[in-house]
């Protein structure tokens, strides 16, 4: 109630008590003034009782309404409260299971490292001696330089290449055609030395293969690709990542277990890495390897198979395989001998969803007679060579 009212109020009251004395001295002749007057001031002691009831009245309904209101608002704070605290017990158990994920990452691939550098030591000491011909002598590599390598030199480099960090890992692009927009990465590993000079696999896989360091360098340059697609995250959600696996690491007894295992335990990269064999690896691993890649393929994982000598594989075999990517030669798509229609192969292949990649593609000319067969994926030269992978995902 405001001051106004206030006002008015008494005003009214006073009025009335002057009317009522007023009034009290024509009705009742024989009262005097003085009686008169104080019959008014009962009327006005009256109504200042009656205001004085009322506003108290009013300030109780006043305060008790703000009482109700400041219930209820603490009602809802409380509310809010434990609503805040369901919220941040929710977040700190995130918090702790994705600590908690992240840790078991960082020390499953520190365990992987460990493994690396135990085989190296291992494979490269026993290598070594076994690289002594019968006379004596050491045997060499020719280098594409027309520089002589010894073997145990080849040897003592990737050693040292990996307890140093110099085994880097290089990213081709596979692009769709004909915009060449790059929709996946092949992985490469390349070795330096100690001046900083790149061994190429060509220099270094016969002696790798023979000494069984290949499946240590498979197993290395899974590690790095991993590593990428880490840093990755959820940016590029449909890029993959083609790792090769070579026939010595499918049949290596340390290598190839623990790569099932490792894999099986990080099931979220299904949607990232893409592993690659060879047609003759397809066509010639025992069922045993198989059945273990299948553990894989069943949970999400895929595969490519890449130098493709002849067109005579099965399709339907190679889909319930989990292989969604093939990569074929230019030479082989257009050797006018095949026995099906170029415009069909890639038709023939989508049938079982498996993709065509035309890899080795290093001409414009070629990639003409490519486009016309409709094939929609490629790979080589002409779209971009291996290139250092901090390069590539500095920029994605």
């Amino acid at each position: 109630m405001n001051a106004t009212v206030h006002i008015i109020l008494i005003l009214g009251n006073v009025i009335i008590s002057v009317f009522a004395s007023i009034m009290a001295a024509v009705v009742f002749p024989e009262l005097g003034p003085i009686s008169s007057k104080i019959v008014g001031g009962g009327v006005f002691l009256l109504g200042v009782q009656i205001h004085v009831i009322y506003v108290m009245r009013s300030n109780k309904e006043d305060a008790t309404q703000r009482l109700m209101a400041l219930h209820q608002d603490y009602q809802v704070y409380q509310d809010h409260l434990e609503q805040t605290k369901e919220e941040t017990t929710k977040l700190r158990e995130q918090v702790k299971v994705s600590a908690k994920s992240q840790n078991n990452e960082i020390v499953n691939e520190m365990r992987l490292l460990q493994t690396l550098l135990s085989q190296v030591v291992d494979k490269s000491g026993r290598s070594i001696s076994g690289s002594i011909d019968v006379d004596g002598k050491p045997l060499s590599l020719e280098l594409s330089h027309g520089q002589d390598r010894e073997a145990d030199e080849i040897l003592n480099v990737m050693h040292y290449a990996l307890e140093d960090n110099r085994i880097d890992l290089y990213l081709q692009p596979i692009v769709s055609l004909p915009s060449r927009k790059v929709m996946h990465y092949e992985a490469y590993s390349r070795v330096r030395d100690d001046k900083g000079e790149v061994i190429f696999p060509s220099q270094y896989i016969k002696l790798a293969e023979d000494s069984g360091l290949v499946s240590t360098l498979d197993n290395l340059l899974l590690f790095r690709c991993i590593q990428v697609i880490r840093r990755l995250g959820t940016r590029k959600p449909n890029m993959r990542f083609f790792c090769n696996i070579s026939s010595v690491s499918l049949n290596d007894k340390d290598f190839f277990p623990q790569f099932v295992d490792f894999m099986l335990d990080n099931h979220e990269l299904a949607n990232r890495l893409v592993f690659e064999f060879t047609q003759q690896d397809v066509q010639r691993q025992p069922n045993r390897i198989w059945e273990s890649l299948a553990s894989l393929g069943k949970r999400g994982f895929r595969f490519s198979m890449d130098n493709v000598q002849t067109l005579n594989h099965d399709l339907a075999d190679l889909a319930a395989r989990y292989f969604r990517y093939v990569k074929l030669n230019p030479d082989l798509l257009l050797d006018d001998n095949i026995d099906i229609e170029r415009g069909d192969i890639k038709e023939a292949y989508k049938r079982y969803d498996i993709e065509v990649i035309i890899e080795k593609i290093e001409g414009d000319d070629k990639l003409v007679e490519i486009l016309d067969c409709g094939i929609d994926r490629g790979q080589g030269y002409l779209f971009g060579e291996p290139v250092l992978s901090s390069d590539i995902t500095s920029k994605l």
